[in-house]
């Protein structure tokens, strides 16, 4: 990146990194998702407690759910402030299971039930780098370490061409706190360096913890009324306190063991879905097929809808929250329905497939 001849070439560099990462914050959902969905709601009731155990895991699972969605509301403003077309529902770059994340270098995702291995899993793909030095010079292996690798690109941008040469997105694009809300986290609206730096501190910080994993915090706020604000934790943090059966607290440090209160958690009060589900599976079922099928449908109707809102039409991210809660529901019905010739007890799952509208 050295001079304005080569503008055009280095703005669809940084476009196609901030479309790897839209791709990659999708690709956490679908399994996050599954794996939240297959815990029985009800749960079993603790004798001990009128309690209603998993409650908690559920609460906590969807809450990192809602941030990822925000991360992605926020590279699709990266996206648009620097002019580039953020793309949701592309067949060929959507995410397909079982798969490593990075190119490769990272871990693997699996659509998996609720279950200890699965969680920590998760946790290994929300873990901070080692090495941020190292990771900010294209040699990343982890999701914070991959955004610093895209903040420093910006930057050089910026320095080569100028601020104003590479921030010449329609503003009207820009999502802010009026158009989406989500429990935590900031919509930031971005249209110079300074505020592309802080929606990408927002995902890293959301994802591995303030100053980079080091604090369980995030440095947002948990909404509530005013003088009952508290600080949430960082997505790190949250997956391994369900495995820890411990909350965090914003001042417990990478390392150290939760020192917050119990957080109940029945790992057999799960339905017993099928590992990386395929549509081989429900071949000779129709029944089982029609669900899924259903599923497919409207998961392609959240992914259009998402399309749609980040590339100018934004009442339509408002649109698709009846979608998300549909999926929901879909996936539970699945996920109760028992596969025949299984031997196992097991149960179908969501694919989380998208098909085209020529296709449904």
């Amino acid at each position: 990146m050295t001079n304005d001849k080569n503008i055009d070439h280095d703005r669809a560099e940084l476009g196609a990194l901030l479309q790897k990462a839209l791709m990659l914050e999708l690709s956490t959902i679908p399994p996050y998702a599954t794996a939240c969905y297959s815990i029985k709601e009800q749960g079993q009731y603790d004798r001990s407690s009128p309690e209603i155990v998993n409650a908690e895991p559920i609460e906590v699972i969807r809450q990192v759910m809602v941030e990822e969605m925000l991360h992605m509301v926020l590279v699709a403003n990266l996206m648009n402030a620097i002019n580039c077309k953020p793309v949701v529902n592309d067949p060929k770059q959507l995410p397909s299971y079982p798969m490593r994340i990075l190119d490769g270098k990272g871990p693997e995702l699996r659509l998996r039930r609720f279950m200890p291995d699965q969680i920590k899993c998760f946790r290994e793909v929300e873990r901070a780098p080692k090495d941020p030095a190292n990771d900010a010079h294209r040699d990343y292996e982890t999701i914070g370490g991959f955004y610093l690798y895209v903040l420093g690109m910006l930057e050089k941008a910026c320095a080569a061409h100028g601020e104003r040469k590479i921030f010449i997105g329609d503003a009207a694009r820009q999502f802010n706190s009026d158009d989406y809300y989500g429990a935590g986290g900031d919509v930031i609206a971005v249209h110079d360096l300074a505020t592309a730096r802080t929606a990408i501190r927002e995902i890293m910080d959301e994802g591995e913890g303030a100053a980079l994993g080091h604090s369980a915090c995030d440095n947002d706020l948990i909404p509530a009324p005013k003088g009952e604000e508290r600080w949430d934790i960082a997505h790190f943090f949250k997956f391994d306190e369900i495995l820890h059966s411990r909350y965090y607290l914003p001042t417990d440090r990478l390392g150290e063991p939760p020192s917050g209160s119990d957080l109940v958690v029945d790992w057999t009060a799960v339905w017993p879905m099928k590992d990386d589900p395929k549509a081989a599976d429900y071949a000779s079922t129709p029944e089982i097929r029609e669900l899924s099928d259903r599923f497919n449908r409207s998961y392609s109707e959240l992914l259009d809808g998402l399309n749609a809102a980040f590339n100018g039409d934004k009442p339509a991210l408002a649109l698709i929250v009846p979608v998300m809660f549909s999926l929901k529901d879909q996936a539970q019905h699945l996920m109760r329905v028992p596969l025949p010739d299984t031997g196992y007890g097991t149960t179908a799952g969501p694919l989380w497939r998208y098909v085209p509208t020529t296709e449904s």
